[in-house]
């Protein structure tokens, strides 16, 4: 029986992962050196253009390291991986962003910790402990406040639950997209009001007229960008043509901690 062609055209994965490695950089340059601040104001839209772009990188990244967990023969070697350069990155990342955010690195390593626990757990019969194992390490991505948080866990969990249908992992990547930016800014930003009620009608309705016109003039606008500028990685990994490519997988390893010391440094020397 003839074997079948491989695809031609598209995206290979390690073309897609340059692209997100490219977008990465946009985004911290805009957050670290905000070079556009000396044109526009705090709550002028324009001025967070780089963080927009920015925002195409994780969804890539989350892909891959779903794809990493299943096609990989190594998911020990993997998962090492992942940790150490988690530990170190989420470090750095941490220092350079003031304690905002850890690294994505970590995230992908607690994602594929829960895959791996999930797994070898099913395989004993103990696929609810499996489960229990997950939420907790999404409560742990809380705590050490890694990059994008339990959604960020959560996306890559979804992605690898839906096997090798290309159109179920997108539409999973982008409902955990949503998530993240629509849902998640809005309670953010809006359940201080709730925890206004216990005071009565009044504070709530005065706390909610005040946080209102900040509300319709930039934060929606804004989240509603960053999530529809999210959204547009899905046509690109639409493109992905199942290939890994050429390229080295240890350059994205290092290139994360070591683009944002550079960043970090320029950030110091020009403050």
């Amino acid at each position: 029986m003839p074997v079948a062609a491989r695809p031609s055209g598209g995206l290979t994965a390690t073309q897609l992962k340059y692209l997100a490695a490219l977008f990465m950089v946009v985004d911290h340059v805009g957050m670290l050196l905000d070079p556009l601040a000396a044109c526009f104001g705090p709550w002028e839209i324009p001025r967070y253009l780089l963080r927009y772009l920015g925002r195409l990188a994780f969804p890539i990244f989350a892909y891959f390291a779903a794809q990493g967990c299943r096609k990989t023969h190594d998911y020990l070697g993997y998962l090492l991986r992942l940790g150490t350069f988690g530990a170190v990155t989420h470090a750095v990342a941490y220092l350079a962003t003031g304690g905002t955010s850890g690294s994505v690195v970590a995230t992908f390593f607690l994602a594929a910790l829960a895959i791996c626990l999930c797994r070898q757990l099913s395989t004993w019969g103990l696929k609810p402990l499996g489960v229990l194992a997950a939420m907790g390490l999404l409560l742990l991505a809380c705590l050490l406040r890694v990059d994008y948080g339990w959604v960020g866990v959560l996306t890559v969990l979804a992605v690898y639950a839906c096997g090798e249908d290309r159109r179920r992992q997108l539409l999973a990547l982008a409902g955990c997209l949503l998530l993240y930016y629509a849902a998640g800014n809005l309670w953010t930003y809006w359940s201080p009001v709730l925890g206004t009620l216990g005071e009565g009608g009044a504070f709530f309705q005065a706390e909610a007229a005040a946080r209102l016109p900040y509300f319709q003039r930039f934060y929606l606008p804004h989240t509603m960008l960053m999530a529809g500028c999210s959204l547009l990685s899905l046509p690109l990994l639409a493109r992905y043509n199942g290939q890994r490519g050429n390229g080295s997988r240890w350059f994205f390893y290092w290139f994360y901690p070591g683009h944002l010391v550079v960043l970090y440094a320029l950030s110091m020397l020009l403050s």
